[in-house]
């Protein structure tokens, strides 16, 4: 199997992604801001990783509302390479939930089983409230 290398580092903020920690729940916050190429969703899924491991955080709140869904070479790379990567990085499993349109919900499916806790949401409290729990089991 042949992995590709991270792309250059990405700003905190960018066109097609926002990307924060907030300390007071725990957990870092990705917001897509328009639909993106297969480079620029490896790249901000990087980003992702990079900033959870300069703050220790395994809980992330990702927020797909503004993007398209990712391809069937994309879903493979980020279940198959990405999150199995994630996970050894962050030296255990990373809680992932997605915030999406109630038509992406409808597109996703169930989560590929793995490593990580992933969980789909159309609504942001109910996402927030399993992220906290996530955090704390």
């Amino acid at each position: 199997m042949t992995t590709t290398p991270p792309p250059a580092a990405l700003p905190l903020e960018a066109d097609f992604l926002e990307l924060r920690y907030r300390p007071d729940v725990q957990f870092l916050v990705a917001r897509w801001r328009r639909p993106v190429s297969g480079a620029e969703l490896r790249q901000g899924y990087y980003a992702m990783l990079r900033l959870a491991r300069e703050v220790n955080c395994a809980c992330w709140k990702v927020d797909l509302r503004s993007r398209n869904a990712p391809d069937e070479a994309d879903r493979h790379w980020l279940a198959a390479e990405f999150l199995t990567r994630a996970a050894e990085r962050l030296d255990g499993p990373v809680c992932l939930g997605y915030l999406l349109t109630p038509s992406l919900l409808a597109q996703m499916g169930t989560p590929t089983p793995g490593p990580n806790r992933i969980a789909f949401f159309s609504e942001e409290g109910p996402l927030t409230e399993w992220l906290m729990q996530c955090g704390n089991g």
